[in-house]
């Protein structure tokens, strides 16, 4: 049987937060701690301020080749 990978985890843990479930009880379920769940939803979820100014870059540029 393989183990599953803390990146599949957080990701089940993030589909079962719709259902109504907490964080703490899906983390201890889950054997991964709340922390580090947090530091993964700021690292692949929300865009960081590099990301987002590369974004507006992108809308600019592509504004001025029209």
């Amino acid at each position: 049987m393989q183990a599953i990978s803390k990146t599949r985890k957080f990701e089940v843990i993030l589909e079962m937060l719709e259902k109504g479930y907490t964080v703490t009880l899906l983390c201890a379920i889950a054997g991964v701690t709340r922390s580090g769940y947090y530091k993964w939803i700021k690292r692949h979820l929300v865009p960081s301020e590099k990301q987002l100014k590369g974004a507006k870059i992108k809308k600019i540029l592509e504004c001025h080749k029209k």
